[in-house]
């Protein structure tokens, strides 16, 4: 197993956006955290974050209903490009004045498989040649709203995949 600093994380999705309307995200406000690498085939890692009290209800809620979600995470330096990770909420402790939220899940996604996949989703669109260039550059510094298609696509296969297994992890 390998371990990292878990620098940043922002809560996406629980259930994918309507067409049209924009991923906004959830900041989480970290005190610390880790991210651990299980080094497994299903490519599993496990979260450890921890933050102020006042999102305790949060996490709460996303455990008790076992709601697993999409989040955006930094790993190691804040200047790192994000990770997008699929997770369910495994535990929520207290402590003195924070709590530690423990997390299970899968990258589905990291810069280089959100170009990969935004140019599968430009060719499928009929974008060649120079066009192609152009709108791939164009939605690439548009991350936002170009990305969130993709960002919904990982999602719904990563819920697929959880379905097929009908396990309760990841």
């Amino acid at each position: 197993m390998k371990t990292f600093r878990l620098c940043s994380m922002t809560i996406l999705f629980d259930n994918p956006p309507e067409e049209g309307e924009t991923v906004k995200g959830r900041h989480i406000p970290l005190v610390d955290g880790l991210i651990i690498n299980k080094e497994e085939a299903d490519k599993n890692w496990l979260l450890e974050a921890v933050t102020d009290t006042s999102m305790q209800s949060f996490f709460e809620d996303y455990r008790s209903e076992k709601t697993r979600f999409m989040a955006e995470v930094t790993i190691t330096k804040k200047t790192n490009d994000p990770a997008t990770v699929y997770c369910m909420i495994r535990d929520v402790f207290e402590l003195n004045d924070s709590i530690v939220v423990h997390m299970e899940g899968k990258i589905v996604a990291k810069k280089e498989d959100l170009s990969d996949m935004l140019l599968r989703t430009l060719l499928d669109e009929g974008y060649a040649g120079e066009e192609l260039y152009n709108e791939f550059r164009k939605r690439k510094k548009d991350r936002g709203r170009s990305i969130q298609g993709v960002l919904t696509n990982a999602y719904e296969q990563a819920k697929l995949e959880d379905e097929k297994t009908g396990e309760d992890r990841l």
